[in-house]
């Protein structure tokens, strides 16, 4: 019986150095009926060239170029082109493991749901590789517990990618174009729409974690998104899902966090900034019972939102440190 058609999307921008291992993964990978859609979105380092001589040496391989209009029109743009049953995506400084996209599909089949998930492994900026996941093993999730894990992190996150989707899931959702961290504004929606869902804890998604720019120059008002899409994720969440209110008031946490140490780790910042870090502060503190009162919060949480109302330069430091210490 012929196995259903998957298409494997890739943006690509600016990414020469990586692109050889990233489409080595692609033509090597051992299910038997895919294609590749890679959109060139506007590269000047050559990667479009070496997109198209890929091309030539595998009919598998759609190369469509395009203006540079960022990550998420890159992505919708090969949405609408794909011609597969199956979806999954690829950035493209990251690779595959060869089996990857069959395995994926064998939790599919085997567990007849519309989306599956495996787990990543992670090549940090000290050259460290880190699995994440595999101690959950493989499970058939309902929606709630697949939702719950996403929003904890717990072995998978919001990140497009490392899942395999029924392209039907997609009808009616896009990515939001122009924002960033679009994730945020698109997986839980696709989970949403899914009785149950797969999870396999083996790492076949390897993540390449590249040193950003953050430290060297200032901070874009585009990093609001992250508390932007954070908050209608959750807000949506919590008509659903009451039991996940734990969860939910700790992810709007993560969000403002995870703001604040991007605007207190750069170099530059502009007074409208620094008005909004003021707000953010005050959420946190506002709200610290999100974490100070909250069972699923861990010990990092709490130490966090105690320094923070203290004074934010004292969790900066703190978050430094252990920065420093991480793998």
């Amino acid at each position: 019986m012929e196995m259903p058609l998957i298409s494997i999307i890739v943006p690509v921008y600016n990414v020469l150095p990586y692109l050889e291992q990233c489409f080595d993964s692609l033509i090597h990978q051992n299910y038997p009926n895919l294609e590749f859609i890679i959109i060139d979105d506007g590269s000047t380092d050559g990667s479009g060239v070496f997109c198209d001589e890929k091309a030539k040496t595998d009919a598998r391989i759609i190369v469509i170029h395009q203006e540079n209009k960022g990550l998420s029109a890159a992505r919708n743009r090969g949405l609408a082109e794909a011609k597969g049953e199956y979806i999954t995506f690829l950035d493209s400084d990251d690779w595959l493991e060869y089996d990857a996209v069959h395995y994926l599909y064998s939790l599919i089949s085997k567990y007849e749901c519309k989306t599956s998930i495996c787990a990543i492994s992670e090549l940090t900026t000290k050259g460290n590789v880190i699995n994440y996941g595999a101690e959950y093993g493989e499970k058939n999730m309902s929606t709630e517990e697949a939702m719950g894990r996403m929003l904890r992190e717990e072995g998978f996150n919001v990140s497009a990618y490392a899942k395999l989707y029924k392209k039907e899931l997609w009808q009616g959702i896009i990515f939001p174009e122009g924002a960033v961290h679009e994730d945020l504004g698109t997986t839980y929606k696709l989970i949403k729409k899914c009785p149950n869902v797969a999870y396999g804890g083996e790492p076949k998604y390897h993540y390449r974690k590249r040193q950003g720019s953050i430290s060297s120059s200032g901070f874009s008002e585009k990093k609001f998104d992250i508390i932007k899409y954070t908050d209608e994720m959750c807000d949506d969440l919590a008509k659903y899902f009451p039991y996940l209110k734990n969860t939910i008031d700790l992810r709007r946490m993560h969000a403002r966090f995870s703001v604040l140490w991007m605007i207190m780790s750069a170099k530059v910042t502009s007074p409208d900034i620094e008005k909004q870090k003021k707000s953010v502060v005050k959420y946190l503190r506002d709200n610290h019972q999100f974490v100070t009162k909250n069972p699923i919060a861990k010990k990092r949480d709490k130490v966090a939102i105690y320094l923070t109302m203290i004074h934010p330069a004292l969790y900066k430091i703190a978050w430094s440190v252990y920065s420093k210490i991480r793998p």
